[in-house]
């Protein structure tokens, strides 16, 4: 993740945090106009959350019995519903197991997105009640990170999807302080 994604060629997280940072004098902090000015961030929390959500999913009780492709669940059954099988399903998302926060731009997700194919915080009834907490902490994390901060990998990685999703050999970088 040099700078702002995996493949370490783009710099679009670091270019719009650059930006906030200039308009800012020196000691002045973030304001919600300038979390609201992050929509690449936002992109790239998004991707983020898709490819590797920290909860796999969640087991849920069925109140009624379901069928899915000839095969009846019975009513009373626990079930575990995985949100990394949903968010790495070519048929929702154009190149699953790729990294790209573009796919994000404009919801233009390349593929029909209309249904509950993304989950990371949960959904209806039980959607997380910090997840915009969680977005905000995130977006200043990464001000500061990319702000202060740049990094390249001190060797090649790579993400493995089994049994969670994360990078091979912990992604090691070399980090230095930007000026």
């Amino acid at each position: 993740m040099s700078g702002t994604d995996f493949k370490g060629k783009n710099h679009r997280t670091v270019e719009e945090h650059d930006g906030i940072r200039l308009k800012k004098s020196g000691s002045e902090g973030l304001q919600w106009s300038d979390y609201k000015s992050m929509p690449f961030t936002q992109c790239v929390i998004n991707e983020t959350l898709r490819v590797a959500n920290i909860i796999s999913g969640v087991f849920r009780r069925t109140v009624t019995d379901v069928n899915i492709k000839g095969y009846t669940i019975p009513k009373g059954w626990k079930v575990f519903a995985s949100f990394r099988a949903v968010h790495l399903d070519h048929d929702h998302f154009k190149d699953a197991r790729t990294f790209n926060p573009w796919r994000w731009k404009d919801n233009n997700l390349g593929t029909s997105c209309s249904g509950n194919f993304y989950t990371p915080f949960g959904g209806g009834p039980r959607l997380c009640p910090g997840y915009e907490l969680a977005r905000v902490e995130i977006s200043v994390f990464l001000h500061h990170l990319v702000t202060q901060f740049s990094w390249v990998p001190a060797e090649e990685d790579k993400l493995v999807f089994f049994p969670t999703t994360r990078t091979q050999k912990r992604f090691p970088i070399n980090l230095q302080r930007r000026r």
